[in-house]
């Protein structure tokens, strides 16, 4: 006969907690410290393989904020550098890449490294996947000056 595993209880459990029973929040990250990954880098186009250096040094600067200081940094009248863009407001070519790549999210992150240097990537659960390196703000072109 086999044992069976002995389930423990606690010894006191609080009357007045509440417990949320709604589940993951999808902005529920921006209270976290960003996190990188380079695993689905595009090699062949805007890749940020030779510009390494330079990225790190500016994403560990980015690793003493949160995700939220991050988003709303430099937010003004203007808007932040860092946001979330549609993928029908990027150029044809940025549409052509992601399908050949077979990535399908409906928005991807812009995170400025200058004022016209970006770094695209896909934002989930405060982890930042790094796809493309952008030097001439090129993948979704602004119409604001010094971008």
């Amino acid at each position: 006969m086999a044992k069976r595993d002995k389930k423990t209880k606690p010894a006191h459990m609080p009357r007045n907690e509440k417990y949320s029973c709604k589940g993951f929040q999808p902005d529920s990250f921006f209270d976290k410290a960003p996190c990188w990954r380079f695993h689905q880098m595009d090699k062949e186009r805007w890749s940020p393989v030779g510009y390494i250096d330079s990225i790190t040094e500016k994403l560990s600067n980015y690793e003493k904020m949160t995700w939220a200081e991050i988003d709303g940094a430099s937010k003004s009248t203007k808007g932040s550098p860092h946001h979330f863009i549609s993928v029908n407001d990027m150029i044809k070519e940025a549409r052509e890449r992601l399908d050949l790549l077979h990535l399908t999210y409906e928005q991807y992150y812009s995170i400025a490294l200058t004022g016209r240097i970006r770094l695209w990537g896909v934002l989930e659960d405060g982890i930042f996947h790094i796809l493309w390196y952008d030097p001439n703000h090129e993948v979704c072109p602004s119409n604001k000056q010094h971008t």
